[in-house]
């Protein structure tokens, strides 16, 4: 194609992306993604399985960073077999970590209320199998920590993250796969983005905000996606990888993101700085920001998840001598 065809294809999948086509396609889903067990919504199964089967192309493979029990993989593996692609170059297609082993005690609480009883230091890498089953063959798991692991350098079409639980594990995250993401191809999920309590993550895509472009803001429960429109700069990698960014730099970048939020995702953003400055220790400004959000929206007998995740970050600030209730 020339190059003109090349951008007008590229707007058209671009604005595909954009109006969720998960939600729309006529051929629906097979019934095994919603029966997996694990913590994904069902239109989070819908989007990761239609991108298995129509977005993925052949230029790269899928890579799932926080796998837990094997639902998001499952989407993905299904929707790409049922788009006729099992492998990558011969190779496994879609490629899994997880530490695979219980530890902390919500994960092993969450196995052992739907699966069996599991204990502290137990291995759950037979349940990701089970449940992955039809599509073993398309996957290659990698347990432990993900810290000690390297990716091979294999171009990557669609990137789903779910281990983003510290900044260093996010940081590592970027170090390893965004060097490999197909520009103007690359799909990027990052499934915690929809609530407060990992800030680096928002800091760092917004801080990429020329080189992705946003196609979905909100895919229930907490997912967002972004194209990557044009190459990474290394330098940016870098900085990203090493999470250098002072104070005022990131409150900056909260607040890009915030001024270019609808008002679907704006509550949340500005929820997400809030906790930023709990994290930086500014607390008197915290406790300012936390008035004037109340101000704004009113707490009170709110029941949205940002409302409820901005008291339970006052609560870290300071108890309520007042006597007053937001329930």
């Amino acid at each position: 194609m020339q190059a003109s065809d090349v951008l007008s294809e590229s707007g058209k999948n671009l604005q595909d992306l954009a109006s969720k086509p998960w939600q729309s396609d006529t051929l629906a889903p097979p019934e095994e993604i919603f029966a997996a067990k694990g913590m994904i919504g069902p239109e989070e199964r819908r989007c990761y399985f239609w991108l298995g089967k129509n977005w993925l192309s052949g230029q790269g493979c899928i890579v799932d960073a926080g796998a837990f029990v094997g639902a998001s993989t499952l989407c993905f593996a299904s929707g790409a077999a049922t788009g006729g692609r099992r492998d990558f170059k011969g190779e496994p297609l879609v490629h899994a970590y997880d530490y695979f082993k219980v530890v902390d005690k919500y994960v092993g609480e969450s196995i052992s209320r739907d699966f069996h009883p599991i204990e502290e230091g137990e291995s759950y890498l037979e349940i990701f199998a089970a449940q992955v089953g039809p599509y073993i063959d398309m996957i290659r798991a990698y347990p432990g920590d993900f810290l000690t692991h390297r990716w091979r350098g294999l171009p990557i079409e669609i990137l789903f993250i779910d281990i983003a639980k510290t900044a260093e594990l996010c940081a590592h995250a970027i170090r390893e796969f965004f060097p490999c993401l197909i520009p103007g191809r690359s799909v990027v999920v990052h499934q915690d983005y929809f609530h407060c309590w990992h800030p680096y993550i928002h800091v760092g895509m917004q801080y990429l905000d020329d080189e992705f472009t946003l196609v979905d803001e909100l895919v229930p429960y907490q997912s967002r996606v972004w194209r990557l429109a044009k190459p990474i700069p290394a330098d940016k990698i870098a900085r990203l990888a090493a999470y250098d960014f002072s104070m005022d730099d990131r409150i900056a970048l909260l607040d890009r993101l915030i001024e270019s939020s609808s008002p679907t995702s704006r509550p949340m953003n500005e929820v997400v700085r809030f906790w930023q400055m709990c994290l930086d220790g500014s607390r008197e400004q915290a406790m300012r920001e936390f008035e004037r959000l109340d101000g704004v929206y009113g707490f009170k007998n709110r029941y949205e998840l940002w409302a409820r995740q901005a008291l339970q970050v006052r609560a870290t600030l300071t108890s309520d001598d007042r006597g007053e209730s937001y329930g």
